[in-house]
């Protein structure tokens, strides 16, 4: 056990309130996607101007991760999840000024702000998630609590066209009635309006950390786990192959699962719920697995060949695809939607055997492997340019390779000898 071993914990409470938090970072992460055209017209954006949006809130992880790892070993796992979410509630609420005066730099402030506390939030409550309790569930703790954040990936296009749209007064009877200058000010209320319900309800979420009782997990007294020939353990994180290589497979992996979602949208926006949705079907039928004493190896090897098969199919159906077709239907993008459920258990399970054994490292190997979600900005960079300026033939490599490394991980990558490794 990590964790203290006080009967009296109502981990109900403390799951409820962990869940919350992961619900609503990924219901943010994809809304920036799914306002992304609105995004575009309110700041006079061009096309590669708005991947930028997602270039800045994923690389506050590269910059943040590390002093985040520093501040949260002084502070505790409690304390970085309430800095979390404060930053988080200040990030949202500048969307509004931002909005309001048109101003590309303050949006960038905004992402920045927000992407901050989202790396707070996933450097201390991801390994917290799977330190809590028996060290040997924590895969399958950490892909029941994921499960809530692809449920808010799941809502956040739904939300966008759905209820803001409305409380925007953005509908297909008022817009036809509106003179061009009046469809920007709705949106800019509908940049604006999801920002101020979030960032209340991320100023709620810290108020409800800040009160209550989260058990300790106690690390610093943790001794890694060392090699069954060796007398101490290595001194340096970068020692530790798990660390290195389960960031390069995060990496890879987080820009896959963003490029795939650009392409879908592009080709059928919707279509999104439904590749969001079997992220979250997954990872409750993941995490049931893995509490069945399921492999994450395995899991993971099931995954990304599975998917690999998929990008073959659908490339073969589309060699001759040069570049994006806008909102084209294709009966073959459903195998790509397939592979959001190949895509729920990677990342718990990948993080988690990243961790694995690393005692008093463990927070400083959570700030590394946080670092590669910077992964989610650079590929999908390369992946668009590759897919408009040259073809599919080109651009696709880029997916393969990327669960290519999720394979090599659960087979080769994650495996270093411990004298107790429970995977």
């Amino acid at each position: 056990m990590y964790s203290n071993n006080n009967s009296s914990t109502d981990y109900t409470k403390v799951f409820l309130v962990l869940s919350t938090l992961f619900l609503m970072w990924g219901l943010i992460t994809v809304l920036n996607f799914s306002l992304i055209e609105e995004l575009r017209d309110v700041f006079k954006l061009s096309f590669y101007e708005s991947l930028s949006i997602n270039l800045a809130l994923y690389a506050t992880y590269f910059v943040v991760a590390i002093p985040a790892g520093i501040i949260i070993n002084k502070v505790g796992f409690r304390k970085g999840i309430i800095i979390g979410a404060g930053l988080s509630s200040f990030g949202c609420f500048l969307f509004y000024p931002a909005a309001e005066s048109n101003s590309f730099i303050k949006l960038l402030m905004a992402l920045f702000a927000l992407g901050g506390g989202f790396t707070f939030l996933q450097v201390s409550a991801n390994p917290y998630v799977a330190l809590l309790g028996m060290r040997g569930k924590g895969a399958a703790k950490l892909s029941f609590i994921q499960a809530f954040n692809s449920f808010g990936t799941f809502l956040a296009p739904l939300l966008a066209g759905g209820l803001f749209l409305s409380m925007s007064g953005l509908n297909p009877e008022s817009i036809v009635t509106m003179s061009p200058e009046e469809i920007m000010e709705h949106k800019i209320l509908l940049v604006q309006v999801p920002y101020l319900v979030f960032g209340s309800i991320w100023f709620l979420l810290m108020l409800i950390v800040v009160l209550s009782e989260l058990p300790k997990v106690n690390v610093q007294d943790q001794a890694p786990l060392i090699r069954s020939n060796e007398t101490e353990p290595r001194k340096h994180i970068f020692q530790y192959p798990q660390v290195i290589n389960g960031a390069i497979t995060l990496f890879l992996y987080v820009g896959a699962e963003v490029s795939l979602a650009y392409y879908i949208s592009e080709k059928s926006e919707g279509l999104m719920p439904y590749y969001w949705g079997l992220a979250l079907l997954g990872r409750f039928i993941g995490a049931g697995l893995l509490f069945v004493a399921t492999s994450p190896r395995k899991l993971m090897k099931l995954s990304g060949s599975v998917a690999i098969f998929l990008l073959l199919v659908y490339l073969i159906v589309n060699t001759d695809e040069k570049r994006i077709l806008t909102q084209t239907t294709d009966p073959a993008l459903y195998l790509l939607v397939l592979i959001g459920l190949c895509n729920s258990i990677i990342w718990p399970t990948v993080f988690t055997m990243g961790i694995d054994g690393m005692g008093k490292y463990s927070i400083n190997a959570s700030s590394i492997l946080v670092m590669s979600v910077f992964g989610g900005a650079i590929i999908p960079l390369l992946f668009v340019y590759l897919l408009s300026d040259y073809s599919i033939i080109s651009a696709f490599p880029l997916l393969l390779l990327a669960y290519g490394a999720v394979i090599w991980f659960g087979t080769k990558g994650s495996i270093y000898e411990k004298k107790s490794n429970f995977y």
